[in-house]
């Protein structure tokens, strides 16, 4: 009776290489094992099968009834291990209909959507792109939990399953209505405080990093609404003399698209990183790579 159970995967391979070669010596050149390291492997194989394998005849090496039955079953093993087990599956974009799903805000989405989706248009015109809503308190369960493939925002985090890249560096500008009453005087600080803002963002909290900044100098300025969504602040901007200030990514992104102007900020409020997340076990993947380097391209070309 045989017993094969403590057969190894590099014992296998050399007992093909043998039935190949029916020479000892070539089979061991082939597998980079000295003469006496194939003999004592064969011994083991002989061992472990209950059969001798190849007998010497003369100056050649026949395979007995039993080795010729392995022989075919082998090399069917054997290479259908190494196609399906250890050559992982390629991934062309070209022809590929995969879906990615992304989790980020309507910040996000609304100035890298537009690029990203007009460049997987040409590359990869299957691909399909998801975008969910971030949740901010369990992103990292977002990514883990495979409900997304990647999450993007400003968020830091050290989770020790998940891995990371700064897409861009942005920082933030002013917009106002093209005819707004400012634009005719000198936009200083004092002006910037006179008039109404407009803040985007979740929660109660009518405070952000511009306030931030403001208090810093001694200044504050009235928050009169807030909004939920950026994408809906500038209708607000273009039918009402309210200041809102944004990313500059944002805004370029909607300069075109509204009745505004975009004005540099009459104070330094601190710049920040849009970073990139995914699961650390999809880091090799194929398609995941290749997803998240055509997505920080088209994101810092536009940031550019």
């Amino acid at each position: 009776m045989s017993n094969i159970s403590d057969i190894e995967l590099n014992q296998l391979r050399l007992l093909q290489l043998i039935f190949e070669t029916k020479n000892l010596t070539r089979a061991g050149e082939r597998a980079g094992l000295t003469q006496s390291a194939v003999s004592h492997t064969l011994k083991k194989l002989r061992h472990s099968f209950n059969d001798s394998l190849v007998i010497r005849q003369g100056n050649k090496l026949i395979l007995t009834p039993r080795a010729e039955y392995l022989q075919s079953q082998l090399n069917r093993w054997l290479n259908d291990f190494e196609r399906h087990i250890l050559t992982q599956e390629q991934f062309d974009p070209a022809h590929s209909s995969r879906t990615f799903f992304i989790a980020t805000s309507d910040l996000v989405e609304q100035s890298l959507a537009p690029a990203l989706i007009q460049h997987l248009s040409k590359v990869a015109p299957n691909i399909q792109v998801v975008f969910a809503k971030l949740d901010k308190r369990g992103f990292a369960s977002q990514i883990e939990s495979g409900e997304v493939d990647f999450s993007i925002s400003v968020i830091e985090s050290s989770h020790p399953a998940l891995m990371v890249t700064t897409l861009y560096k942005d920082d933030y500008v002013s917009v106002v209505r093209q005819d707004h009453p400012c634009l005719d005087v000198a936009f200083d600080l004092a002006n910037y405080c006179r008039y109404p803002h407009i803040l985007a963002g979740t929660g109660k909290d009518i405070r952000g990093t511009v306030d931030d900044a403001l208090d810093k100098l001694g200044h504050t300025r009235k928050v009169q609404y807030k909004v939920a969504n950026f994408s809906s602040a500038p209708y607000i901007v273009e039918t009402s003399n309210v200041i809102f200030t944004a990313p500059r990514t944002f805004a370029e992104a909607i300069r075109t698209k509204f009745n505004i102007t975009i004005l540099e900020p009459p104070l330094s409020v601190p710049s920040f990183s849009m970073k990139m997340y995914w699961d650390i076990r999809n880091k090799d993947d194929q398609a995941n790579r290749w997803f998240r380097q055509e997505l920080i391209s088209v994101a810092r070309q536009k940031a550019a």
